[in-house]
């Protein structure tokens, strides 16, 4: 060990002469176990004299003949002995602890780390500010296993989807999210900025989310923003970038010569379908070659660059009795699509008083103001628009693109739309007492709130492209939304160390109240320009009763109480207990089913402090533990237990056949719907080495969940919407693992890690009778994608597998009945069942939207001043439905795959003939794609300037950087991204138009005063 050590130690030895020259010499040991230390800094203090220890742990050092020596070493503590005369000078080390003794967020409290029983999982300030992007959800995208961050979409302000440990449910998937004690009910953390973040824990396993009971089956992400010390005098920091943010990559399309002639044969293709001479069919462009290429759409819409900028300003510190942490935020990022745009501005107020030596009261508030242009869906019409049109004439008049059914000019669509725009007002926070009753017992009483209003309005003026695109009266819509959460916890936690027991026992009361009221409103044909009408919009938003105005409100809300108990026992700082049981009930479910019970236990083992192992250098750590828990999940519509019923609708009764006025249910209710219910088991264990420079924490786990709450499908003529159900259970297993590797040789700091999860998600079974859940909608007529049945991955990719193509009509003679007429050119469908036919019922299952592997590597050097940390993450086994493609409703633009068609016998046997809709647009492997994809997520290269520089202009840190996001991508997948995702869980992994990522450029600084 100690020889191939040895290899990796570079010798620094530079002699500085203080006065008479001496030599000290000596040998360095750990102190518990005697054994030399290989490769401790050993440096002359205020001078760059130094050296380290050899194989031996010896060390000699040129000094003069008195002074000081510091000793340094990766895993202990620093120390400092003084020598005079010249002597040998033998010291011994202490093991640095403080990773073992860090203390991590859990629910209600915090933990040792050494004390874990539970998966949790940290990442620090540090790591999340590296990623230029508003979004703390973005940021924690490849930086803790067994969590799958999926960009919503590239769009300005955008946010991400979370999946931890995959998805648990065919209803809402989201975690659950708790800021500073606050329990958020909206999955919604838009308020939040990196700058202020301390810590993210994410708690994987039941055992660390069981205590929050109903809410923890998608796993639990405490978020806890910076605040300021005792005794710590006003520190401001500044930090601010500024980026230039461009397309990362376009969609191969048809240019117009390609395009003409693609349509030119498509429609001699539907005269052969028809039954028609193909050769009388006039050409729609006689000469395809006199186009060029014609207009490229996607850069008619998209901007060439798009800046970004954030600027954050900071003042903590603290006395004796008053720490405080005031902050403001100001973050602006336009769109790679032209004429979007998003702005925020964030002010968070962390204080905390000290009343007397037993009581303390604080707060933790963030205030909150976003704008943002809203700008329309010009992605479809821009990848569907014929290239042969100009976006404008000569004279100024926008392209009549509208020959493809249902496309729009994007370039007018843009322009006519640029009154649409959303505001957002937020604010969330909580207020805290602590009491301390005696010694280890405290008392908290927590009082949260999130308080917003948010309002959309889209003005459309009156305008004229075409006969299709165009609109004859203006009109207005307008959208209020109002959110109203309270919380109101009560808490006692008692801590106690008995000999070699140590005892932490929580007990509380919690309850909350959320309450959400939308008023929308919406007008035509009126009077004024559109300033007027968007500044006096409350004239006519509230008045019913005016001509061509309209308006609706919805309400809905729920409660929640729940008691909560939880005890972690440590035994000689080997053995460990936690369990936990919380109780909820629920406005949510009826009145026999709501309340829920969900208890966990978890054991530890540290084996590092077992005597067979207590003394063994090379093993820094070494801990297992396991657990088993309940947890619930009742994300669903606070008015799902009762039916909704529509007011002012009329109807005709009678033989006079009078109208009448009156309501119905538009929705049907079900009293007995409960909790999801999901069964967890977790065994890890974490292991460190060399003094925990090789650290590794690997889980299994298992989950299962029951009783999952969906809207299930029910015939039309019911005449109302599908009542929530409990109907499904899914299956969740995999392994979590994450290795890394930090060391410091001299100035040289180098840090590296890897993150490995996999994933098996699977149906177990579907409830109240049915057999299959149908969704994912595609192409013309709607044509379902998904099918979920037992046996397979939630929102299972559905359709035909494909064979190849037709060559003459000898073969499709020779194959199986189809349905429909067949001719050559056509895709071949298998006949899967093998009955000879080829129908309906040879759809099968063709992949999975859910990744089965998800990894990242993390690597970060530092050198006398001199930062580098990159980041490269991917995903693979998952498929994505390409959804453009299948959706021909005429004679729409073509990607550039078409050109590799079927023209005659011989020429492909993957690609049918070109047609303009039909038989080859069923749903099939044709439009199934590969969605693994590597990326370069983030590269950073920083400086930061000495302390003995910043001394004289009264700064005591800055540093500099620049950086990129989205670097690189390398992926089969033809769209603009393979992070295709969705809420909706059943139609996960569907193109049908997703914003494109950007590819950022930043350069930033940093500073402390």
């Amino acid at each position: 060990m100690k020889k191939q050590l040895l290899l990796s130690v570079i010798m620094l030895l530079n002699i500085a002469v203080f006065g008479q020259k001496m030599t000290v010499k000596g040998k360095v040991t750990d102190t518990k176990s005697g054994e030399t230390l290989v490769g401790v800094n050993v440096v002359l203090k205020g001078t760059k004299t130094g050296t380290i220890t050899d194989v031996d742990g010896n060390y000699q050092l040129n000094a003069a003949a008195k002074g000081t020596i510091v000793f340094t070493y990766v895993g202990y503590l620093p120390k400092e002995m003084t020598f005079e005369n010249g002597k040998t000078l033998d010291i011994s080390l202490d093991a640095d602890d403080a990773t073992l003794k860090e203390l991590v967020v859990v629910g209600y409290g915090t933990q040792r780390k050494s004390d874990l029983t539970g998966s949790v999982a940290t990442v620090k300030s540090k790591e999340l500010t590296a990623i230029a992007t508003p979004s703390v959800e973005q940021a924690l995208q490849g930086k803790v296993a067994g969590l799958m961050v999926t960009p919503s979409s590239g769009a300005p302000g955008a946010g991400a989807i979370l999946r931890i440990r995959g998805t648990g449910t065919i209803g809402n998937a989201n975690p659950f999210y708790v800021v500073d004690g606050m329990l958020l009910t909206n999955d919604d953390i838009s308020f939040l900025n990196a700058n202020d973040i301390e810590s993210v824990e994410v708690l994987k396993d039941a055992s660390a989310t069981a205590i929050y009971g109903s809410r923890g089956a998608n796993g639990v992400i405490i978020i806890t923003t910076k605040k300021g010390m005792k005794n710590e005098k006003a520190a401001v920091s500044v930090t601010s970038y500024f980026g230039q943010q461009s397309l990362q990559r376009k969609i191969n399309l048809t240019n117009a010569t390609d395009y003409a002639t693609l349509i030119n044969e498509a429609l001699r293709n539907q005269a052969v379908t028809g039954g028609l001479d193909p050769t009388k069919v006039a050409p729609k462009y006689p000469t395809p070659s006199v186009f060029g290429v014609g207009t490229d759409w996607q850069d008619a819409i998209f901007r060439s660059t798009a800046p970004m900028q954030n600027l954050n300003i900071a003042v903590r510190g603290g006395s004796e009795n008053v720490n405080y942490s005031v902050s403001g935020d100001y973050f602006k990022q336009e769109g790679i699509l032209k004429n979007g745009d998003y702005e925020r501005l964030t002010l968070r107020i962390n204080n905390e008083y000290k009343l007397s030596s037993n009581v303390k009261i604080g707060h933790n508030f963030s205030l909150i103001n976003v704008t943002q242009n809203i700008t329309p869906n010009t992605l479809y019409d821009a990848y569907y628009a014929a290239p042969t049109v100009l976006p404008v004439d000569s004279v100024g008049k926008y392209g009549n693109v509208t020959s493809p059914a249902g496309v729009a000019n994007p370039v007018a669509s843009l322009y006519y739309n640029q009154k649409n725009k959303s505001s957002n007002f937020r604010t969330v926070g909580n207020v805290y007492l602590d009491v301390q009753l005696f010694k280890g017992l405290t008392f908290r009483s927590n009082v949260g709130l999130d308080w917003g209003l948010s309002e959309k309005r889209t003005f459309v003026p009156v305008f004229f492209v075409t006969s299709i695109q165009k609109n004859d009266v203006n009109s207005l819509n307008v959208e209020r939304n109002k959110l109203f959460d309270r919380l109101w916890e009560n808490t006692l936690n008692y801590e106690t160390t008995i000999g070699k027991h140590r005892f932490n026992v929580l007990g509380g009361y919690t309850a909350q109240m959320n309450d959400f009221y939308k008023l929308t409103g919406s007008g035509q044909n009126l009077l004024g320009d559109a300033n007027n009408l968007e500044n006096n919009i409350d004239d006519f938003l509230y008045l019913k009763d005016l001509p061509n105005v309209t308006s609706s409100e919805e309400s809905n809300g729920s409660r929640l109480a729940s008691l909560l108990f939880r005890v972690n026992y440590t035994f000689n700082d080997r053995y460990l207990l936690t369990a936990s049981f919380r109780r909820d009930g629920s406005s949510k479910f009826g009145p026999n089913k709501r309340f829920g019970s969900f208890p966990s236990v978890a054991l530890g083992w540290r084996i590092k402090e077992e005597g067979f192992l207590k003394n063994k250098d090379w093993l820094s750590n070494a801990k297992i533990r396991a657990s088993w828990g309940i947890i619930g999940n009742e994300k669903i519509n606070g008015n799902a237990v009762y039916p909704i019923i529509k007011r002012d609708l009329a109807t005709v009764f009678g033989p006079a056949e009078k109208v009448f006025s009156g309501g119905t249910s538009t929705k049907l209710a079900n009293p007995n719907i409960q909790w999801e219910e999901t069964e967890q088991a977790d065994v890890g264990v974490e292991l460190g080495f060399l003094n925990n420079r090789l650290t590794a924490e690997i889980d299994w786990y298992r989950r299962v969940t029951d009783k999952i709450l969906i809207d299930v499908p029910i015939a039309g003529y019911v005449g109302a919407e599908a009542p929530v159900i409990n109907a499904a259970k899914v299956l969740n297993s995999g392994f979590d693992i994450n290795v890394g590797w930090s060391d410091r040789i001299g100035d040289f700091g180098y840090n590296f890690n890897a993150i490995v999860s996999t994933i098996h998600n699977e149906v177990l079974g579907l409830g109240e009778g049915k057999e299959e859940l149908l969704d994912g909608g595609v192409g013309e007529g709607g044509k379902l994608a998904t099918r979920t049945i037992p046996g397979l991955p939630i929102g299972a990719f559905f359709g035909y597998k494909v064979s190849g193509v037709y060559q003459n009509l000898a073969q499709i003679k020779a194959s199986p009945k189809t349905i429909g007429d067949v001719f050559p050119g056509d895709l071949i469908y298998t006949d899967v069942d093998g009955n000879d036919t080829v129908n309906t019922k040879d759809r099968t299952y063709l992949g999975s939207p859910i990744p089965n592997l998800t990894y990242s590597f993390n690597v970060g050097f530092d050198f006398k001043g001199f930062d580098f940390s990159a980041q490269i993450m991917g995903v693979s086994g998952n498929k994505i439905i390409n959804a453009k493609r299948i959706a021909r409703f005429s004679t729409g633009n073509f990607e550039n795959t078409f050109l590799s068609r079927w023209t005659g016998e011989g020429t492909s046997n993957a690609e049918p003939r070109v047609t303009i809709g039909g038989r080859n647009y069923e749903v099939s492997e044709r439009f199934l794609e590969d969605g693994a994809f590597v990326s370069l997520r983030n590269v950073q290269i920083g400086y930061s300037i000495p302390l003995s520089i910043l001394s004289k202009i009264r700064l005591k840190t800055f540093r500099i950087y620049v950086g990129a996001t989205n670097l690189a991508l390398w992926t089969k997948y033809t769209g603009y991204t393979p992070e295709v995702t969705s809420n909706r869980v059943l139609a996960v992994g569907i193109d049908s138009g997703v914003y494109p990522v950007a590819r950022t450029y930043t350069i930033g600084i940093s500073a402390g005063f």
